[in-house]
């Protein structure tokens, strides 16, 4: 999978369908969570994948940080779920092949210009929250090393690869 873009600005790739539903699995994912998040209680500020997709404001002053979140989480949110929403619609509704019955055909994704910052910004999203989950230190390395953080670094890595390739396709 490499994005590239046409003259138009319209940036496309061929994705596996693999690829496809799991992109599906973890956009629809992402926008349930981000739903579930209930801003008017402060406490939801206190878990650690909420507080990676919405950071305090000021981090040293808690009380300016409430008040920032005040006025700017919902529609942060809001945004968020619709970045999602955009990823959603641009890998269109054909169900995925089942890979074990034939060898299936690559997916065409094309992404107007638009849709391009709604997929970075989702990337961006899902990395935080799969990095959460990995509890990925400051210097980039994972803390956790069992069977689950296996697969969750292998999706980790794969979404900063799709991510690397749509920046590199828009800066070209």
């Amino acid at each position: 999978m490499e994005f590239s873009r046409d003259e138009s600005g319209t940036v496309s790739a061929m994705f596996e369908p693999i690829e496809v539903d799991l992109l599906r699995q973890v956009s629809g994912q992402l926008i349930r969570m981000l739903q579930s998040i209930d801003t008017e209680n402060p406490e939801t500020f206190t878990l650690s994948n909420v507080s990676r997709l919405l950071p305090a404001a000021y981090p040293d002053d808690a009380e300016a940080s409430a008040e920032f979140r005040r006025f700017t989480a919902d529609g942060l949110l809001e945004g968020k779920i619709a970045n999602a929403g955009t990823v959603l619609a641009g890998l269109g509704d054909e169900p995925v092949p089942d890979a074990t019955l034939h060898d299936p055909l690559p997916v065409p994704v094309v992404l107007h210009p638009a849709q391009v910052q709604s997929w970075l910004r989702t990337l961006t999203d899902l990395r935080l929250v799969v990095a959460d989950r990995l509890q990925v230190d400051p210097n980039g390395v994972p803390q956790l090393h069992d069977e689950e953080s296996q697969v969750l670094g292998d999706v980790y890595d794969w979404l900063g690869m799709v991510q690397e390739s749509l920046v590199y396709a828009i800066d070209a």
